[in-house]
């Protein structure tokens, strides 16, 4: 059973058929401007550099279709099947390091990840090195384990913005230890994280104005139980009856791997403190995360979850490890099986719909019309599509929409008008038709995209409904209208 979940979960993070959506084109996007310009364009967007050096490191070599750009996160996700198998075995016997492995290879979460161009393939295999390092470093606190602690710290700041808060949790963790003096490794290790830490200072600067100017404008600051469901509807895979039932099935295990000791599994608080440790990093991480986020009106996503990923990973090997054997089969052939059915559902809907308006413009236009998108974030997707024949038009800021500006981005949209807009779109258009990908409901643009077509349809002799927006199969949904007094 094991070896076949293991296989299939290597393939599994190879599948990945559906054009690249809003954040994996702007991260083709970003990584275009590497090495140059990505530091400027990271003004603009809100994120650390380091995936998307990576990122620009390997299209360099093969290429930007949407699968050779997606691999990158596919080998990183075979990574993290190797390095779970080894943080294991520090800590427990083969069995548990075999059904950490089993979780892991099926686990919806990570194989969503390891078919995205983005950086939480990177986050899994990251905090995993740095639970080795911690580990090794913890027994033989020498210059060189200590200095990979370092790196590693270093390199998680460089790659998300929430590894500030596991940063701070453990510098305040070491530094309550090396107070009470029950630690006697923690002043170095306390060394070696600040050291890992004070590697971000040069990009402090570049943070900071981020932070004045960037934010989360797509979505305001959830309540702390919208975290807790947010994070097991990441786990599960998505949303559906399906993800529910594999975050269900993993809690079961978790609170059985965190709640029960010894061989016979008896209640009371698992006897393992490397857990516990493990646990008590992840879950105050994403607690000071939620907490942070809350006050300022920053959003959560299910997927910022990866910074208490492992630890579930974890407590989930060892509540099946607490089960006889016969019934650890089962329940893990029952969380196998629950997480395929996720993943196939998942992988049958397309997380983009501008794909689909994409092959209609395709199908109907004429080289050097102009296809519209509103709002920008649409843009991303369809440039990528359609760029190379059509000229490209985004609202509210009239560029070509390759990638989306995000700076000042709530007041520069609240403030866009939609007749000038489609003034100056009627100006660029041109003969033939002009196109429109569009949809109404995104967080501070309020009907403008709605109002932007009726404009259009006024200026340009009427509109013609081709696609209509499917909120339950893609993602991101689109409608698709083409303008002319006839119907292509």
């Amino acid at each position: 059973m094991l070896g076949l979940t293991v296989v299939v979960g290597v393939v599994l993070r190879f599948v990945a058929d559906s054009p690249l959506w809003l954040d994996e084109a702007q991260s083709v996007a970003l990584a275009d401007r590497a090495p140059g310009g990505l530091v400027d364009a990271l003004r603009h967007d809100g994120h650390p550099p380091l995936f998307y050096l990576l990122l620009a490191a390997w299209t360099a070599v093969v290429g930007e279709s949407a699968f050779a750009v997606r691999v990158l996160s596919g080998l990183l996700g075979l990574v993290a099947l190797g390095l779970v198998v080894v943080v294991v075995r520090r800590h427990a016997d083969a069995r548990v390091a075999g059904l950490a492995l089993g979780v892991l290879a099926a686990s919806p979460f990570a194989i969503r990840y390891a078919t995205e161009a983005r950086m939480y393939a990177l986050l899994i295999v990251l905090l995993l090195l740095g639970h080795l390092a911690v580990e090794a470093a913890w027994r033989r606190p020498i210059r060189r384990n200590l200095f990979a602690v370092g790196l590693v710290v270093a390199a998680l700041l460089y790659t998300h913005y929430w590894a500030l808060f596991l940063v701070a949790v453990l510098l305040g963790g070491l530094g309550l230890a090396m107070a009470t003096g029950r630690l006697g490794v923690a002043p170095r290790l306390l060394a070696a994280v600040a050291a890992g830490a004070a590697a971000f200072l040069p990009w402090l600067p570049v943070f900071l104005d981020q932070l004045a100017h960037t934010g989360t404008p797509w979505s305001p600051g959830p309540r702390p139980t919208v975290v807790v469901a947010l994070a097991l509807e990441s786990f599960g895979g998505g949303r559906g009856s399906e993800a529910l039932l594999v975050a269900v099935v993993l809690s079961v295990l978790v609170v059985l791997g965190l709640g029960t000791r010894g061989d016979r599994a008896e209640l009371g608080l698992a006897d393992l403190p490397w857990l516990w440790l493990a646990a008590g990093v992840g879950i105050t991480t994403m607690a000071l995360g939620a907490g942070v986020s809350l006050v300022t009106q920053t959003a959560f996503q299910g997927r910022y979850a990866v910074f208490c990923f492992i630890p579930v990973v974890l407590a989930a090997a060892v509540g099946l490890a607490r089960l006889p054997r016969q019934a650890a089969a089962l329940a893990l052939l029952l969380l196998v099986g629950l997480s395929w059915i996720s993943v196939a559902r998942e992988l049958s809907r397309d997380r983009t719909q501008v794909g689909v308006a994409a092959e209609v413009v395709a199908e109907r236009g004429a080289d050097g019309d102009l296809v519209v998108f509103c709002p920008d974030q649409l843009a991303p997707a369809g440039h990528r599509l359609l760029a190379d024949r059509f000229r490209t038009v985004a609202y509210p800021a009239l560029d070509d929409g390759r990638s989306v500006d995000w700076y000042d981005y709530a007041d520069r949209n609240r403030s866009a008008d939609p007749a000038a807009a489609a003034d100056e779109i009627v100006a660029r258009a041109g003969t033939g038709y002009t196109w429109m990908v569009w949809i109404d409901g995104y967080r501070n643009y309020g009907r403008q995209c709605g109002r932007l077509h009726g404009e259009l349809a006024a200026r340009l002799g009427g509109s013609h409904h081709l696609v209509a927006a499917n909120g339950d199969d893609y993602y991101n949904a689109a409608n698709l209208n083409a303008f002319g007094p006839v119907a292509p």
